[in-house]
Order: structure tokens, then sequence, then C-alpha cells
């Protein structure tokens, strides 16, 4: 029964298919009819979904360029990174290079050698305190050396360590250095006073003949610096007598040079 009644389902499709052959080659106006009718009918449908399915595409070809405009944006701030990166070591080395054109065309005294060191930590006061350098025992730094950058004197030596010295600044509390003013002839101790300022401290003469404006320097009194290193200049008088302003901030300097006797 079953298999009779597949083989009639069979007959009849073929029956369908060969009527619809036969209507579309004989009367193709009703066909095209008939498809376009059935056409304006689904078309709403066929809109209706569509809809969707084009929001989708747009949404996703919408993110597709979001995601690309991302990257390029995320591209372009990289190279712009590295691009300020490359500047920033650009501007460093110059002013590295300067600093150390600088340090090297002042030559203070010509008896001594000369060490070349890096600053690699400072006081957070510029005025005050002690500086680190990346020179030391290895270098033949000892304690008690001067210290110049490329305007005068600096300060001392205060710890040698291998290869990492400290150098306590001229304007510490407890520096003490013998001068000279530079017209008058006056000798005097130059004491720190933990600020900008020195303090030009038991003058062996007469301080009134010291003018505000005279170059101060160093003397070799004790051994221990050579004669004729810049200091500063005498700036004003006080109750305590003269102080002496470094011709820069001491703890400014990102090189120094370490004078050692031949």
């Amino acid at each position: 029964m079953k298999s009779l009644k597949g083989r009639l389902i069979i007959v009849a499709l073929v029956v369908i298919a060969l009527a619809l052959l036969i209507m579309t080659r004989g009367h193709r106006p009703f066909i095209e009819h008939f498809r376009n009718t059935v056409d304006d009918l689904t078309a709403p449908l066929i809109e209706l979904v569509s809809t969707p399915v084009r929001g989708m595409h747009n949404l996703m070809e919408n993110k597709t360029q979001l995601f690309t405009a991302y990257e390029d944006n995320k591209k372009l701030r990289d190279e712009n990174d590295t691009l300020r990166r490359w500047q920033a070591v650009a501007q460093a080395l110059k002013v590295e290079n300067e600093s150390l054109r600088a340090l090297t065309g002042y030559k203070p005294v010509e008896n001594v050698e000369y060490v070349t060191a890096h600053v690699i930590a400072q006081s957070p006061d510029a005025y005050s305190g002690t500086l680190m350098i990346d020179a030391g025992k290895t270098q033949g730094l000892v304690e008690l050396m001067p210290v110049i950058d490329a305007y005068g004197l600096v300060g001392r030596i205060l710890e040698v360590g291998d290869h990492t010295a400290r150098v306590q600044l001229l304007s510490d509390g407890t520096s003490r250095v013998p001068v000279i003013s530079g017209n008058s002839r006056q000798h005097a101790i130059l004491t720190g006073t933990g600020d900008e300022l020195l303090r030009m401290a038991f003058v062996g003469g007469d301080p009134a003949q010291i003018q505000l404006g005279e170059p101060v320097m160093t003397t070799s009194e004790g051994g221990l610096i050579p004669d004729s290193v810049m200091v500063g200049t005498v700036f004003r008088r006080d109750a305590g007598g003269l102080l002496v302003k470094p011709l820069r901030p001491l703890g400014a300097a990102e090189y120094v040079r370490i004078m050692m006797a031949k």
C-alpha cells in the first residue's frame, strides 16, 4: 500500500512539473504576471526580514571600520610616543653634550689631572647636602679631593666607594674652604650656610676693603685645593659679614670633574 502511494506521489509531481514547463513555454506572460504578483506580495516580507539583516551587516561593517580606525589611532599614538621618546633622548643628549663641552673648556688649574664623572643622585635641595657621582677608588679618587663643574668649585669628595663617591657641596653647613677675594686679596674661610649663599668667615684683613661683586677663588692653604679655582662673587653684606653667591646652584651640575694632583 505504501509503495503504491509513493508511486502516485511521484507521478503527481512529474505531472505538475510537466504542466509548469508547458505553461512556462506556452503562457509566458501568465507566468511572468504570476511571478511579479508573488514578488509584489512577498516584497514587504522580504524587506521586513532583510532590514535587520542589513542593519546587522552595516553594524558589523561599522564595527570593522571602528576597529580599523582604533588600530590606526593606536599605531599613530605609538608612533607619536616613539617620536616623543626619541625627541626627549635627542634633547637630553644635546644638553649632555653641551654640559660636557662646557666642562671640558673649563681648566682653572693646569698642574692637575681630571677625572670626569656623571652625577647620579643629588640632594633635594640644590644648595645643600651632597651629590653622588659614578667614579670612585677604581678611578683613583680619595677623600677631600676638590670637585668642579664648568663654572668653578662645587665641593669636595666626602666618601669614596669602589665605583661611586659622595661629594659634599660648598653650601653644606659643615663645608669649610680657604678662599681669597680677587681684587682686595683678603683671605678668609668660606663656609656653607645650607642655603643659596656662602659666607666668608674669619677674614684675615679688613672686611670693609672687600667690595661687592669681587670674585672669590680658592687658595692652596692647607694643600688640599689648588689656587685660583673660581667659587663665586661677593653678593652682599649682612650682620654676620659677607655673603658669596656661586655662579650657579651648586647641585645643578650633571657632570663634574675631580681634580687630582699630578
